[in-house]
């Protein structure tokens, strides 16, 4: 009785020495495993491969914690599918080894994958590399800015002198039509009858601008008559015209204004017939046929 109970201890003794012989392994080598990457970034659509280190072992799984995110195959392939992040864990008796995964979309840079750094032996401290200080950039010195050149002036317009013409007066007091015509009258001896007067002669008033012929001839005695300083104002009508008017006759030909009765008007004129002339008649109907405009300063 004895002797059986001591064999049953003794094989009891051996059983569990075998498992403890056969467990050893095992648990040796599942904590000896490891992911060749705890992290790793994709773009949507790129795939990459996930090892594990160590002694091999068929019975992985692998699994995604978001298969929207990341999707994982057997042979631990992962593929990016949209941004975002997911964990992939691959599942060796009862070990789980983690990957973190970032998914980023195609516009923004993907860093390389960061291998896990293997363990060095104690006591020798990680290699550095040389930080290279970088030499700071010229300042870019501004140009200086362009100055503006001054744009050129132009240069007045040469206004022609009259030839051997008396400065007209400036009349004292309001004009009527009785001055005007004693005025008028006053200068048949300045400007005689058949006196030579052609489109040579010139003559610039203040207010009719420059005048050559006749033009500058009718300005010259309407200043005269009413000063420089007098402007004027225009129409067309026969019963409006006083002594002293301008009239500028099928915009070809200018008169003053002598007198005027109900059908007629007489004028002093320049050019007429290449020279001046006084007191020739000219009826309303012959102003209507041809066309006028009267400058009047009154």
């Amino acid at each position: 009785m004895r002797h059986t109970t001591n064999t049953k201890l003794l094989t009891g003794v051996l059983s569990l020495s075998l498992l403890a012989v056969l467990a050893t392994p095992a648990n040796s080598e599942a904590a000896s495993l490891s992911l060749n990457h705890k992290k790793l970034t994709l773009r949507p659509g790129k795939s990459y491969t996930l090892k594990i280190r160590g002694r091999k072992s068929k019975n992985v799984k692998w699994r995604s914690t978001n298969k929207k995110i990341v999707t994982v195959n057997r042979q631990g392939k992962v593929t990016a599918k949209k941004a975002g992040k997911a964990n992939v864990t691959a599942t060796i008796k009862n070990k789980k080894l983690v990957c973190r995964v970032t998914v980023k979309n195609s516009n923004k840079p993907v860093p390389k994958p960061t291998a896990t750094p293997k363990p060095t032996a104690p006591g020798t401290p990680p290699a550095q590399k040389p930080t290279v200080s970088q030499a700071p950039k010229p300042t870019t010195v501004p140009k200086p800015t362009t100055m503006p050149k001054p744009s050129s002036v132009p240069k007045p317009t040469t206004v022609p002198k009259p030839t051997t013409v008396p400065t007209p007066d400036t009349p004292s007091g309001s004009v009527t039509e009785t001055s005007a015509y004693s005025v008028l009258n006053s200068l048949r001896s300045t400007y005689p009858e058949g006196m030579p007067l052609t489109n040579s002669y010139y003559y610039y008033s203040p207010r009719f601008g420059n005048g050559y012929g006749c033009y500058g001839f009718a300005a010259k005695l309407s200043d005269t008559v009413f000063g420089t300083e007098k402007s004027y104002q225009t129409h067309a009508s026969f019963d409006r015209i006083r002594v002293g008017d301008n009239i500028r006759i099928g915009n070809s030909h200018s008169v003053i204004v002598l007198t005027k009765s109900s059908s007629h008007i007489t004028v002093v004129e320049g050019n007429y017939n290449s020279s001046v002339h006084w007191d020739r008649k000219i009826t309303a109907s012959s102003l209507a046929s041809s066309g006028f405009r009267v400058y009047t300063r009154y």
